[in-house]
């Protein structure tokens, strides 16, 4: 008897909270934001909307017919494509300055973030209820024989108030959505029962279908890199012809002399920096003196904290401190100390954490949010001293977009972007370039090229392209590009050895 009065209770707790879903979130945004305050759902919100009237209705049939586990698996179901459902829609703005959100907002947050909070509330409610269940053999006593379970007159007065909720939700949906294979909009426009300022469209439903991923936006392939080419996966065909540059060429080099690098690796960027040679290969910073003779290196961690996508540069930050940069926007502030403390440093370094630091003040790790540069990968870096600039590179999304982005040094904070102007050829954007390098020089960037062989010279004050420099075909794969005594050099990895080439 005991155990049935438990499944009594059990059933109460769940026709409440069945009641509850449907007549505040769902009933809320329908009957008061919907009609007094005229908001319309997107597409988004009707479906968060409807996966609550769902759970509710489960919650409902479970009261109605008894526990059964099917009822149980579609109310975690549910809950599980609301959460999904909720994530991705907040996922879109989570990322905008403070109070820019969607829609209304209730105590501040605005409604797709309660949708977040409310399915978070199903399964911790289910779990609570389930925490007042008696043994499960008591629900068939409880049933007594029959098929179905009789209603108490609470538990009819949440049916019908739920039914009538349901059916004014199907109401508004018809009027601002309509039938298939309309849609809803993205950007609902106020809810109004004048059908001069209704709007029926299906013109999201057919973008859905023009491409199918997981990622969506952020379906972007792994830039190119020495030690991983990756031109096919990006569609972009490189050529080492200069004619086909989106810029008229100023100014053409010539190859003055070529050496080729004793080194075992695919160089991925090279610089002079205080006194000496520093090159990247994916992962791994080499430390070498005039003759390439490697004198000190490390291996990075990538996956501690901030993970580094493969290192694409390395510029001197604060007197003789280092800063490498990952494809992916994100760095690692070091220093050399050959008495560092081996256990402290293991947090960074797979080797070399004898020698380097990566742990202390001014240094770490860290990540630099872009605007315009979101959605692509960067292959270069450099620095005037006071600030960091990367450029990005274009890949299997977007081949057109080209933007240079300003970090001060200071706090590694965003401080501008834009994409300098030029006088382009017919048809043609600064996207049609990859630069794999820059270096800066008396106030310019001189941002290299794989993609065409050129040198694209752009005025970070002007913010404009105020020459264009050719180099050799015979260089087929540029890497990076330096000054050294006032002689530009550049390094291209080909044929299966980095080649030092200088220039004139």
């Amino acid at each position: 008897m005991q155990e049935i009065k438990k499944a009594k209770f059990f059933y109460a707790l769940m026709c409440l909270a069945g009641f509850l879903i449907i007549l505040l979130p769902v009933g809320i945004a329908n009957l008061y934001f919907g009609y007094v305050l005229k908001d319309s759902p997107c597409t988004l919100c009707w479906g968060q909307r409807e996966a609550m009237i769902f759970i509710g209705v489960m919650a409902f049939f479970i009261v109605r017919y008894g526990m059964k586990a099917r009822y149980l698996a579609m109310i975690l179901i549910m809950a599980g494509f609301g959460l999904w459902q909720s994530f991705a829609h907040y996922g879109i703005h989570a990322h905008r300055d403070l109070d820019q959100g969607f829609g209304l907002a209730i105590f501040g947050i605005h409604t797709y973030f309660w949708a977040e909070v409310v399915f978070w509330a199903v399964v911790l409610i289910l779990g609570v209820i389930f925490l007042f269940a008696p043994k499960f053999s008591a629900f068939e006593d409880e049933l007594d024989g029959e098929s179905i379970r009789r209603l108490s007159k609470p538990a009819l007065y949440a049916f019908v108030i739920s039914a009538f909720i349901v059916a004014s939700n199907v109401f508004q949906a018809f009027v601002s959505t309509g039938i298939p294979p309309y849609y809803g909009q993205g950007d609902p426009v106020r809810f109004t029962l004048n059908p001069k300022y209704i709007i029926w469209t299906d013109n999201g439903y057919k973008k859905h279908w023009n491409t199918i991923s997981f990622l969506g936006k952020r379906d972007v392939k792994a830039p190119d890199y020495a030690f991983a080419p990756a031109s096919e996966k990006l569609g972009i065909k490189f050529d080492n012809d200069s004619n086909n540059a989106p810029l008229n060429i100023d100014e053409s080099l010539q190859i003055a002399s070529k050496k080729e690098l004793e080194f075992n690796k695919p160089i991925n960027s090279l610089d002079f920096i205080h006194g000496e040679f520093v090159a990247s290969s994916k992962w791994e910073v080499f430390f070498m003196d005039e003759n390439f003779k490697v004198m000190s290196d490390f291996e990075m961690d990538p996956y501690f904290a901030a993970t580094v996508d493969p290192i694409i540069g390395v510029i001197p930050f604060m007197e003789k401190n280092y800063m490498l940069m990952g494809s992916n926007k994100t760095l690692l502030r070091f220093a050399k100390n050959p008495n560092a403390d081996e256990a402290l440093q293991y947090a960074d370094f797979v080797r070399g954490n004898d020698k380097f630091e990566g742990q202390g003040k001014g240094l770490g790790r860290g990540r630099i949010d872009t605007v315009r540069a979101k959605f692509h990968h960067i292959a270069s870096i450099t620095t005037d001293g006071k600030y960091a600039y990367l450029a990005t590179v274009p890949n299997n999304k977007d081949q057109k977009k080209f933007v240079i982005s300003k970090v001060m040094l200071s706090d590694r904070t965003l401080s501008g972007e834009f994409t300098p102007s030029a006088n382009l050829k017919e048809g043609k954007t600064l996207g049609d370039l990859y630069v794999t390098s820059m270096t800066y020089k008396d106030g310019f960037i001189y941002a290299l090229s794989k993609n065409h062989n050129v040198i694209a010279v752009i005025d970070p004050k002007a913010e404009e392209v105020v020459k264009t420099i050719a180099f050799p075909s015979e260089i087929k794969n540029a890497r990076s590009i330096f000054f050294k005594d006032g002689v530009m050099n550049i390094l291209s990895y080909q044929d299966g050895k980095n080649t030092l080439f200088t220039l004139n």
